[in-house]
Order: structure tokens, then sequence, then C-alpha cells
């Protein structure tokens, strides 16, 4: 009777403020007593909840697969059926690879059900989803080739997911690729969960999956991780990983199958539950957006598409584009913008957006600009310091002159070392663990850089994380 009464009182204070209260879990505590969890989502909310998530992992491990499994609501037939829906270029469904960052959606609506529809074309139900949507989950699929490194290492630091998805095959084990994600991940602070894939392969084969798991726990064991694991079996801990999962010392587990469907509807639990990382601010102030895609569409004209850092953007809006080879700004205007790929008339901060602009050549745009508002914040640079510190590097040292590719936010750009400054000692050479100021030179042209920005560089056996001063 009491609990008739609470969900009674709960469920008018919903109605009234215009919520919607679903049950998502009930579990019995004693003979007598039990306890249950429900969720309260606003209605008529007139923005979504977004949350990103980048999906890593080695090759061949199924991440394109498992986005294609998620957003399409089919299972895959074990020959990759699916992962055709989520590649960009003719080339990826030669090779079966994927070497560009693809972009996908998933909705759910106020009761937690998920409403990607069934459609034979995938662009009819975007602005669809949208529509219907009080929460989206925004999947960047990245590349898991070693080739492709470069365009992995840029998708994490210039998007800035609130989590990423570390995808391992239950019949490979933990590669090196899969080390090098979690390295990314731990350098630019980003909390990540392991989906081992493939279950349905290793059934009859269980040593082969208890050795990758081993294997698992061995890594986030290591003293550079200590992070927790915790592995999702059932619905309570699927909704206990969606609660826990801002906080980066655990990393939830998750046995999956694209081909029979085990486990999938836990991690759609998840996905529903997982709240934002990142508080997206509304600041009305000077607009920055980095981009990070480029195209030429017909009757449209040239569209760049990348995040929005900071500010708002409105149709007709004049700002600057650049820093070009000379390191200056052409100024532009607006002709549309689309979110989602529903046009809209205006887009605030956080959100990824095109913009369609007018009155400049495709050449002059390169991946690693900037669009800014105000004619103060069109600055660029050659020379920068950071403080780095080097996680690992071969046998030869570091020193001056020494030219590393230099990841930061969506610039890459080959720097050289000009100065190096070692609080303890004179001697100018960097080895394995070593801390330093260094100023770097870009060898071709400026590009635009703000105090703060995380620095990242790995070339072969060198890593090196640090963040920019001055």
């Amino acid at each position: 009777e009491q609990y008739q009464e609470s969900l009674k009182n709960l469920q008018q204070i919903c109605d009234q403020n215009n919520f919607c209260l679903s049950e998502i879990s009930s579990k019995k505590v004693n003979k007598t007593h039990t306890s249950y969890q429900f969720l309260i989502r606003q209605v008529e909310n007139p923005k979504y909840i977004e949350v990103k998530i980048c999906i890593a992992g080695n090759v061949d491990s199924g991440k394109s697969t498992l986005l294609g499994v998620l957003t399409n609501d089919k299972l895959d037939d074990g020959r990759g059926s699916l992962r055709l829906a989520v590649f960009n270029h003719k080339h990826e469904v030669n090779s079966g690879r994927t070497s560009s960052i693809a972009h996908h959606i998933m909705g759910f609506n106020e009761k937690g059900e998920n409403i990607n529809y069934k459609s034979s074309i995938n662009n009819v139900a975007w602005p669809n989803i949208v529509k219907k949507s009080k929460k989206l989950i925004s999947f960047y699929d990245l590349a898991g080739h070693e080739k492709y490194l470069k365009t992995t290492i840029r998708g994490l630091s210039s998007i800035t997911p609130d989590y990423c998805f570390i995808l391992v095959g239950a019949n490979m084990g933990v590669s090196k690729m899969t080390r090098e994600h979690i390295f990314i991940c731990l350098t630019l602070n980003i909390p990540f969960s392991i989906i081992v894939t493939k279950t349905d392969i290793c059934k009859d084969r269980q040593n082969v999956l208890k050795t990758t798991m081993s294997s698992i726990k061995r890594l986030l064991k290591l003293p550079v991780l200590r992070r927790i694991e915790y592995s999702v079996k059932t619905k309570d801990e699927a909704i206990t990983a969606a609660k826990n999962f801002k906080n980066e010392s655990i990393v939830p587990i998750f046995q999956v199958s694209n081909v029979d469907g085990t486990n999938l509807d836990l991690l759609k639990t998840f996905l529903n539950l997982v709240s934002p990382r990142i508080e997206r601010s509304n600041d009305s102030s000077n607009v920055l957006m980095s981009i990070d895609g480029i195209f030429q569409v017909t009757g449209v004209g040239v569209v760049v598409a990348g995040d929005l850092v900071k500010g708002k953007v409105y149709i007709n809006d004049k700002l600057f584009l650049g820093p070009d080879h000379s390191g200056k700004f052409t100024q532009v205007s607006v002709r549309s913008i689309h979110v989602k790929r529903v046009s809209v008339l205006s887009a605030t901060s956080g959100t990824y957006i095109c913009l369609a602009i007018k009155k400049i050549n495709k050449k002059m745009i390169r991946i690693g600009q900037v669009v800014v508002s105000k004619q103060e914040d069109c600055k660029s640079y050659r020379e920068f310091k950071a403080d780095i510190n080097i996680i690992r590097s071969n046998s030869t040292t570091i020193r001056m002159g020494y030219e590393p590719t230099v990841h930061t936010c969506n610039v890459r750009q080959a720097a050289k070392i000009i100065k190096i400054e070692k609080e303890n000692n004179d001697d100018k050479v960097l080895t394995t663990g070593d801390r330093a100021t260094v100023t770097f030179k870009f060898c071709l042209r400026p590009e635009f850089l703000q105090i703060g920005n995380q620095l990242i560089f790995s070339e072969g056996k060198i890593k090196a994380v640090g963040k920019i001063i001055s």
C-alpha cells in the first residue's frame, strides 16, 4: 500500500511538471521488501540530452558492425552486412576497413525506448530520430588499423567525447592497437569502457574467452592504469555501471555478440542511462569552431563541419576563417546551418555543426583551421612553448632539432624542437620519464592555438604528452 501511495505521489509530481516516469528495475531486498528504480525524464524539453561516444579498438574487432547493429536495430549475419550501413567511402566498402571518422546517432524517447527506425535509406531517419528523441547518443566510429592511427588520434583529440568504447575481439585478445587507444584515452582523460565482441565464436572454446578476459584484467591492473574492472552481466549491474561511469577509476566490461544479440539489451540500457560528462555551457561569448570536415555540395557550395567549441552561430553571421599559409584570416558569411542533418536557424556551443559558407573557394580551406567571430581572435602562431612529459622513447634520445608530428585539438603538423629547458641539469636530451619545457616551431605554416590545449605526439615507440603554456 505504501508503495502504491508513493508511486501515485511521484506520478502526480511528474505529470504536473511534464516529466515522464518509467520503472527500470526492481529487486527483492528480503522476504517483505523490494527496491525499485525509476527513470524520470523531461517530456517537453526543447533540447535533447546529448552524449558523445567514440568507438575505438583494434582492426577487425567489430567496431563498425556494432555501430550498425545499435543504430539499425537488426542483427549481423556474421559476414559484415551491417557495417556497410556505416561506411563513408567506396574504398572502405571494398576493403572492409574504416579509414575515416563516421558519425551516427541513436535516439531514446522519454520512456527510454530506442527509436531508431528500420529504413532502407540511412539518411531518411535522422530528422525523425532528432524530432522524437529526448536523449541522443552520438557515435564516432574511428579507424582501427595502425596505418590510420593519426586519424584516430585526431578524432579523439578534436571531438572532445564524453566517453570512449574500446572494442576487443574475444578471439584475438589485447593487441598493440588496443593499448595505443587506451593510452590516448588516458592522456586526454576520457573515461572508457571495454566491450568484448564476437563471443558467439567462443561458445565452444571457453578457454579462448577466458584468456582474453584475463589479459584485459591484467592490463587494467598495471601501475599506469590502476582501474577497477566491473563486469556487466545483469540489468542491475548495467544501471550501476551507468551511474558510476563518470568516475574514471571504473571500467565497465560488456561481453556482446553482434550475430546472436547476446547482452546487447544490457548495452542499450547502459546507453539510455549514462549521463553526459562534460557540461556544455551555452555561453554567448565569441564564436570558436574547429574544422574537421570540408565538402563541396552541388547547389549549395562549400560546407565546413566541426565542433562548435564556444559561442552561438546564426544564419548570415559575418565570421572569420583561417589561418591560411601566411597566417591571415578571411571574412566569410554563413548561408545555412545544419545540426544532425536538420536545418536550423542557429546553433549553440557543444554541438557538432555544418556551415554552408558564401564567397570562398574549397582550395582555401584545410582541416585544422578555425572559424571565429571577433577580429581580435584572428591570431596564428608559428612557435609555442609546452610542458611535456616523455612517457616512452626508443633507444635513442630526443634532442634539439627533432621533428615529431604534433597533435593538438585538430591541428596536425610537424614541429621542430628549437629549445629544451630542464629544471635539474643543463643536459639538453630527453629520455623516458623526463619532464621539460620545450619550445616548438611549426615546419610548414602558422596555426591557431590556445593556452591550455593538450598536446600529444606518438611516433613509433616514442610517446609524449603535454600542455601548451605560451
